[in-house]
């Protein structure tokens, strides 16, 4: 055996070993901050997109409890993460880990040491994680631990609601539909000036893409799937020609809202930026990511809003709603993979996991944290948002955004129909996949 196959194999050994001790509680550092799990040593360097400072105390802590392992943490920008962690490995000056999210699984599973289900089974995974956190595994192996997600919810206008004679935000779509006459306004030449949602437009609707895919997965499309033979497109190709086609049913619901012959009509391009419209009290639901809360709020303190779950289909027995999930991966060319096992499993652990919601406000990805229902009215909506996050593999973000975006402008500007639309947007997909 060369030298190259006896250090994986250790590295492997090992991690049986102690992916076994942390999944049965034995080792604190998992389930809890405390505790060494393993004086290993070494420089761990972590990259992630949570502020430094906020996670300043969390990184002390660690360095005290785990000498001489040292966990040295690079706050990110999201932004240009994916290139400047292309290229620092082609440099060899990559991390030894990073807080990978969700839309670069696809593009650097190749360039992760994934932990095999020998050392962690898929079983021990599922019951520690929420069900989302299952975009990182494959067939016989975990990619990343699950650390955060940020999901997506309803922002709502308490005062438009209320003058409008409505008392509570809508638990169904069916129920958005009915009450956006109530809350449209317009000018004596037809212009909206005041709108219910958000919805309709591509080009300045601020998560379009997502809120498609949102509807779509409560509808039961997939939009890409993974099987033993790789990424496969699902996109549009209801297997069932006895229902209607869900992507098509999603993209009608959502566009119809731009379609001013429809009653629901509320939106158009010519509007502001839908976060914008709705921190200036000009839209009555803004549909962004608990992550927002702040900045909203900080940008109007005199906003009169809450925030609720996002609507369901009625009569649907699943809640979903999409979320942006980030998990700890361990980079493959790290020299020190022991030791950053070690660090990952601390800080996917559960004290670790609860000390970071407090300390950032997002939800952990841990079923027994969100357990722990918060008594703030906004986390305690954003905790059971989490618990029924989902997501799907993105290959580029950039190139989907593209591919949704022409979807949306080929509906509403009559060029395709809703059906042509979407069998050509699943096409690019297939295309973006292959290339």
């Amino acid at each position: 055996m060369s030298n190259f196959q006896i250090t994986i194999l250790g590295i492997f050994g090992f991690f049986i070993i102690v992916g076994i001790l942390i999944f049965s509680g034995l080792i604190p550092g998992m389930k809890g901050s405390g505790g060494r799990g393993g004086d290993l040593g070494g420089t761990v360097v972590v990259w992630g997109t949570i502020p430094k400072g906020a996670i300043a105390d969390l990184v002390d802590n660690f360095n005290r409890e785990h000498k001489p392992t040292v966990l040295s943490y690079l706050e990110k920008n999201r932004a240009s993460f994916d290139r400047d962690l292309t290229e620092a490995l082609a440099g060899g000056q990559g991390p030894d880990v990073v807080m990978l999210p969700r839309e670069l699984i696809y593009r650097h599973a190749d360039k992760l040491l994934a932990i095999p289900y020998s050392s962690i089974s898929e079983r021990a995974f599922k019951d520690t994680f929420v069900e989302e956190g299952e975009l990182f595994l494959d067939s016989e192996s975990i990619l990343a631990l699950p650390l955060i997600i940020d999901p997506m919810v309803m922002y709502f206008n308490r005062d438009i609601l209320s003058n409008a004679g409505i008392s509570l935000p809508p638990k169904t779509w069916e129920e958005l539909l009915a009450i956006t006459p109530n809350l449209v306004e317009k000018d004596q030449s037809g212009n909206l000036t005041r709108s219910a949602v958000a919805f309709g437009e591509s080009s300045n609707v601020l998560y379009a893409k997502d809120i498609i895919v949102l509807l779509s997965l409560q509808a039961g499309d997939k939009i890409i799937t993974r099987d033993s033979g790789g990424f496969r497109v699902v996109f549009g190709r209801s297997a069932d020609f006895s229902t209607l086609n869900p992507a098509e049913e999603a993209l009608r619901y959502y566009t119809n809202f731009s379609n001013p012959v429809q009653p629901v009509y509320s939106w158009n391009k010519s509007l502001a930026n839908s976060k914008n419209a709705f921190i200036s009290g000009k839209v009555a639901f803004y549909f962004g990511y608990a992550g927002e809360l702040f900045g909203i709020r900080e940008k109007n303190p005199h906003l009169n809003f809450d925030v609720a779950k996002v609507p369901q289909t009625k009569g649907s027995s699943v809640s979903i709603t999409i979320g942006d999930i980030s998990g700890l991966a361990i980079i493959k060319v790290s020299k020190n993979a022991e030791s950053a096992f070690q660090v990952i499993s601390a800080m996917a652990g559960q004290d670790f996991s609860a000390e970071l919601v407090n300390k950032i406000s997002l939800p952990s990805a841990r079923r027994d944290v969100l357990a722990q229902k918060p008594t703030d009215a906004y986390m305690n909506v954003f905790f059971s948002s989490a618990l029924m996050s989902r997501g799907w593999i993105d290959p580029s973000p950039l190139d989907t955004s593209k591919i949704f975006s022409d979807l949306v402008e080929n509906i509403v500007s009559g060029r395709l129909n809703i059906g042509e639309a979407v069998r050509n947007s699943s096409g690019e997909l297939d295309r973006l996949l292959r290339k």
